[in-house]
């Protein structure tokens, strides 16, 4: 149940479909400002890829498909060779978890979910920005660039490290990224990003 817990809690930080193929990173056109601007008004989406995360006592990984949209959003881990599965699904009303074996869980909010669960809390409504590579826009950020993209931000006590790009859909979105705080890592590798046009 713990591993489950702990699996399914890198899934709600995170609240991912063309081939991805590494290309070379380029200067992006836009300065950061506009890249900026364009990534916060981004609110439907699509990416499917892998999660690790690092605890203490504990380390597992997961394949990771999640789809945004502006009135919901869907979140499925699979775990090593198909074994397992949760899914997290959340709107407006609230969101649920439905854990392969386990009763489903329901809460108003991700954030209450989080702490009725694990009894921690974390700012769920920031990483849906994070992971498009920009800062949340509700909270103070320290930030750093390079060659006008994200290299590091620092939210909520929380550090998010950008360690690839990828050009695939013509904008540059993550392809590795970490999440850390304490002794908590998060690590998430997009293979595949969609965003409608």
């Amino acid at each position: 149940m713990r591993l489950r817990i702990l699996v399914v809690a890198a899934l709600i930080l995170l609240s991912g479909c063309s081939g991805l193929t590494p290309q070379p990173t380029t200067t992006p056109e836009r300065p950061w400002s506009e890249h900026y601007q364009m990534m916060q008004a981004t609110d439907s989406w699509q990416l499917t890829g892998k999660i690790g995360i690092r605890a203490p006592a504990e380390s597992h990984s997961a394949s990771l498909y999640w789809e945004q949209s502006p009135q919901r959003y869907q979140i499925d881990l699979t775990g090593p060779l198909g074994q397992g599965g949760a899914r997290i699904e959340g709107d407006e009303l609230g969101v649920s978890i439905d854990i392969a074996g386990e009763q489903p869980l329901w809460a108003p909010s991700a954030e209450q979910l989080m702490e009725d669960t694990l009894g921690w809390q974390f700012p769920v409504q920031d990483v849906r920005y994070w992971i498009l590579g920009i800062p949340a826009p509700s909270n103070p950020f320290e930030l750093s660039l390079t060659q006008q993209l994200a290299d590091e931000i620092i939210q909520n006590g929380w550090k998010i490290k950008y360690l690839r790009y990828n050009y695939q859909t013509g904008h540059p979105l993550p392809e590795k990224l970490t999440i850390s705080r304490d002794d908590l890592r998060l690590t998430i590798i997009a293979k595949e990003w969609q965003i409608p046009h």
